[in-house]
């Protein structure tokens, strides 16, 4: 039988509920107000909290809110604004904005005397490249410290304050170009994988300037189609250069909404502290060198790079860390290993350790992320997080560097960590697992959260060391969501045959009548690894919305997702349909069997991998009335091909489509090969430009239920990418969520 958690708020949580009001008592012997429900349009009033920066003493908070807000000269859409605000920690006064305009605002960092905030600012304008600004806290605009044609991002400032670190982003053409300008060697260590071709055979026609035009470079060789084969080849690179055709040679040749033409190369560079100061490159080449941080002593900085510099970007997918002394240049790799990824490299403030995650198993791997420790100047590592068996995020360093606080998705909430910075540590876990810590920063006087839960999915809060003693700091969603009705998250598990447990979660109609029958929707999460439960704030709306709307919702975490290990992780292996597919509806199984559940109006969406999964079920199971299935995939093996997440083929059936026994078993796993068993009703919803899991997949899906004559409806949205739900256009994320009610009403009628 379905086990259910008590019911009991934990201190954290009853802490921040009472300071956003959510928990206040009704008076004796008043009447409470009739209640509102979320609306479909309350998705535009959402505000997201992100990235909180405290500042050196601790006593103020930066962070950025992202929020929808209308178009000018329009009134049927929205576009997203980010500006920076600014709080103090201690709750004495209301937190106030920092930036205004249309523009995007993100990525705030402090500087060491606490006068300054360096960030990311981009224009919106297409084409424009994101700089690096500063805004004096003492009076005056923000300043644009960068003016780069390649851009500017990942500001770090110097532990003096007197240079700045950022990243440019630059093309191959860039990159030869900076380094032929050095006098240095200007070809890659790495082939560029075009057969029979040396790299920079032609002129550098891929070079732009101002207005996106390629550079006619006065010593290039004449461009001729009817001439020599060297002008034949500058002829055809010229046109390349223009777009016209696209050509690659790269393994990772899509992007999120486009071609991947050629990698982007991230280039390190250090200016003195001032708005007119002249960037200088740091490692300038064609290796990758990122994440970058200063070390304590200012010299030398600390980064990732290829495991090994001598492999193409697209194949070279393990990464090491390095430090690089900024009077020569030049890396030196800190720790590597054969069969791991290093990430997040984070020094300590006295300087003798250097924090970082890493995950073991090669390329493709299910091995959850830890957090470890190395001597800065080199050594052996130590390990912090080995038993915790939950994917550990980038780790933050107390200011006495005696702790590191860090996030790890658990059991469908993502609380927040910390560990002694010494052997034998063992994690302890600081916030409750009915909420979710969204990002976080560290000072002496305590720990800044962007933090949520089903009450209230983003706001600041400020605790002790110890996550303690909550205050929450920011009101930018509880204003508007006083006098909502929501419904509760409430959190089951059942042992299914194979004995995993599987925990689920049920949502009531808003408002109730337990003498009533309410039609059942069972929500599927994408991944397959990915997390759901009261920690999550993407689904946040969505599931408040139909709860208004009349229905029941169950959605379970089946075998596969992320948040429970890696043998939990890991059982799906060669088995995507079958399995999770009995986890989810072992949990709707429950679920109908509620009082105020009519069993006989259930519906299924799911999106991603949710998308495979619905399509799957609704090919092996009749129950459901009405189905949507969103961005999905659908044949496995054309996948492969047209997906730029192709690394799940090898890492969840251990090879690729051309090996014969691999394809039997894709081919067994692919939901269009059941086609002619789906009889549901069904929506199929994709973005145009998904490159993430493909486009045709979905069309071929469409095409042969349409051939069979079933009921199905497929919707398209222009500029979309696989992020639509998330942070797609404001209108075509409002449409889908309404289309998606109305498409389950023709089939289950309104309540």
């Amino acid at each position: 039988m379905p086990s259910p958690m008590p019911r009991i708020l934990p201190r954290f949580l009853l802490g921040v509920l009472l300071a956003c009001g959510f928990a206040h008592p009704i008076p004796v012997g008043s009447a409470p107000a009739e209640p509102a429900r979320i609306t479909a349009t309350d998705l535009l009033k959402l505000k997201q909290v992100e990235t909180p920066a405290l500042s050196p003493d601790g006593k103020w908070v930066v962070y950025v809110v992202r929020s929808m807000e209308s178009k000018p000269a329009a009134t049927d859409d929205w576009e997203y604004h980010t500006h920076l605000w600014l709080a103090a920690t201690d709750g004495s006064s209301t937190p106030r904005q920092l930036t205004r305009g249309a523009r995007s605002n993100t990525d705030p960092v402090w500087s060491p005397d606490g006068q300054r905030i360096a960030f990311v600012r981009g224009t919106g304008v297409p084409g424009e490249k994101t700089q690096i600004h500063v805004l004096d806290l003492t009076g005056g605009e923000a300043q644009a410290w960068t003016k780069l044609d390649t851009g500017a991002a990942n500001p770090r400032w110097s532990p003096d304050g007197k240079r700045l670190l950022f990243t440019s982003n630059f093309n191959y053409a860039q990159t030869r170009d900076a380094l032929e300008k050095a006098g240095k060697p200007a070809k890659p260590a790495w082939p560029q994988e075009k057969p029979r071709r040396e790299p920079n055979d032609t002129a550098n026609w891929g070079l732009k300037k101002k207005g996106d035009k390629p550079v006619e470079e006065k010593d290039a060789a004449k461009a001729d189609p009817d001439g020599s084969l060297q002008d034949i080849r500058e002829w055809l690179a010229k046109n390349e250069a223009g777009a016209n055709p696209r050509v690659t040679t790269r393994l990772n040749f899509l992007a999120e909404g486009d071609l991947a033409l050629e990698p982007q190369l991230a280039q390190l560079h250090v200016m003195d502290a001032a708005p007119d100061a002249k960037p200088e490159p740091v490692a300038l080449g064609f290796a990758n060198y990122g994440a970058a941080e200063w070390m304590p002593d200012g010299a030398a900085i600390v980064v990732t790079g290829p495991r090994e510099p001598g492999q193409h970007p697209d194949r070279s997918r393990l990464r090491a860390l390095y430090s690089i002394t900024l009077a020569t240049g030049e890396p030196k790799l800190l720790i590597e290993r054969p069969d791991a990824n290093y990430a997040n490299p984070t020094p300590s403030p006295d300087g003798k350790w250097i924090a970082f995650t890493y995950q073991t198993g090669g390329d493709f791997t299910f091995d959850q992320s830890k957090v470890a420790l190395v001597p800065s100047g080199g050594g052996a590592v130590i390990d912090l997080t080995m038993g915790l068996d939950r994917n550990a995020g980038a780790p933050k360093w107390s200011p006495d560097s005696q702790w590191l606080y860090f996030t790890a998705p658990t059991n469908g909430g993502v609380p927040l960590y910390r560990v002694a910075a010494k052997p034998g540590a063992e994690p302890e876990k600081l916030t409750d697992l009915e909420s979710g810590v969204r990002d976080f920063d560290v000072s002496a006087g305590g720990v800044v959260l962007s933090w949520g839960n089903p009450a209230n999915p983003w706001e600041l809060v400020a605790a002790d060391a110890e996550a303690g003693q909550p205050r929450t700091l920011s009101a930018h969603n509880s204003e508007w969501l006083r006098g909502k009705e929501l419904s509760a998250y409430e959190r089951h598990s059942y042992v299914n045959k194979e004995g995993l447990t599987i925990e689920y979660w049920t949502m009531k109609p808003v408002p109730f009548d337990p003498a009533r029958k309410y039609p059942l929707l069972v929500q599927i999460h994408g991944g397959p690894s990915a997390m759901w439960g009261p920690g999550e704030p993407s689904t946040w709306h969505e599931f408040q919305f139909f709860a208004a709307r009349g229905y029941a919702i169950v959605f379970a975490n089946p075998r596969g997702s992320g948040g429970y290990g890696r043998a939990f992780q890991s059982a799906i292996f060669r088995d995507w349909g079958v399995g999770p597919g009995n986890d989810v509806l072992g949990a709707a199984d429950y679920a109908v069997k509620e009082p105020h559940v009519d069993k006989n109006r259930q519906v299924i969406t799911g999106g991603s991998y949710g998308g495979y999964l619905t399509a799957w079920i609704i090919g092996h199971d009749q129950r459901f009335k009405a189905a949507v299935a969103q961005r999905g995939v659908y044949d496995l093996s054309v996948f492969h091909g047209e997906g730029n997440a192709w690394g799940l083929i090898p890492l969840y059936w251990g090879g690729f489509p051309w090996d014969a026994k691999v394809r039997r078993i894709l081919d067994r796993e692919s939901p269009i090969n059941y086609v002619n068993d789906i009889k549901t009703p069904l929506l199929i919803k994709h973005g145009d430009v998904d490159y993430r899991t493909g486009v045709i997949q979905s069309q071929m899906l469409y095409k042969a239920l349409k051939q069979l004559g079933r009921e199905v409806e497929y919707v398209r949205y222009p500029r979309a990418t696989h992020e639509l739900s998330r942070s797609g256009e404001p209108k075509q994320r409002l449409d889908r969520l309404v289309r998606f009610e109305e498409f389950f009403r023709r089939y289950i009628g309104e309540n």
